[in-house]
């Protein structure tokens, strides 16, 4: 089982997880459907997180333009992860805000989870990406945008995008945590992977629960450079997931259940009511 505080929210949450799961079994049958319906939301709360201006109307018309371009002609889940950052992405309607930067962050971020849904629905009750899949996506969600001048200028030497970090590194809402020097990421990483990769395999822990787990103990590597900006919504989140390092996810938790529980109500209510 996990630990930290987290077998005693899955017992307290079970209910609540059984729920969940009831509604995830009604909607199997469309999964694809389901996870190509969350990408744009999805990769907009992503961004949205790290303080990126661009709002629900401009996430639509990227999808758009992708979907027009890319994604009604292109197999997707055909293609390595590293072959998304060499994709000629469309340019959006002029109808959308501008900021060439945050535009280009949402697409990629947009390409990158649609990447994620289409090999999900083929592969299920799989770990889901591995250590490569995942700097060669990092890399990809920043080509383009103002965090690459992060890789570029990073004290420690250039960094390649999707590399990590080459030097020491603290973060101003916590400048008391001690992230993992350096030169110890790359040893970091790979016991995480080994650690997702044997939790997965514990079919006693529920995939919601080992998800805020696992998001913990990523974000407490913090394997790359930082680029990111700051807003009120990614202050609480770090506040959460600082709880959560520090023995208590509660907060983490219930708010990624309750966000779980109402994306799938919604999502069941339009699978019943496809012309709303």
């Amino acid at each position: 089982m996990t630990y930290l505080g987290y077998d005693a929210l899955q017992k307290k949450y079970r209910a609540n997880l059984a729920a969940i799961d009831e509604l995830r079994d009604i909607l199997k049958p469309h999964l694809g459907q389901v996870a190509k319906a969350l990408v744009t939301e999805y990769a907009l709360q992503s961004v949205f997180i790290e303080n990126n201006p661009l709002r629900l109307q401009d996430a639509r018309a990227a999808f758009a333009a992708l979907s027009h371009k890319i994604f009604n002609r292109v197999n997707l889940a055909s293609l390595d992860a590293a072959d998304l950052i060499h994709l000629d992405l469309p340019t959006v309607d002029k109808g959308v805000t501008l900021d060439s930067s945050a535009m280009a962050e949402l697409k990629n971020h947009i390409v990158a989870s649609q990447w994620i849904a289409e090999n999900a629905g083929l592969h299920p009750n799989t770990p889901s990406i591995d250590e490569k899949q995942m700097t060669e996506l990092a890399a990809l969600t920043v080509k383009g945008t103002a965090s690459e001048a992060v890789y570029i200028g990073s004290w420690g030497g250039r960094v390649p995008l999707g590399g990590y970090r080459r030097a020491p590194i603290s973060v101003s809402s916590n400048p008391l945590v001690i992230f993992p020097y350096h030169l110890e990421v790359p040893a970091c990483v790979k016991r995480f992977f080994d650690w997702r990769d044997m939790m997965h395999a514990d079919n006693k822990v529920h995939p919601l629960i080992l998800a805020c787990h696992v998001m913990v103990y990523f974000a407490q590597i913090h394997p790359f450079p930082d680029g990111n900006g700051r807003n009120p919504e990614r202050m609480a989140f770090i506040r959460s997931i600082n709880n959560a390092a520090n023995g208590d996810p509660a907060e983490l938790v219930h708010t990624v259940l309750t966000s779980q529980s109402n994306q799938e109500s919604n999502l069941g209510w339009r699978n019943q009511n496809p012309q709303s």
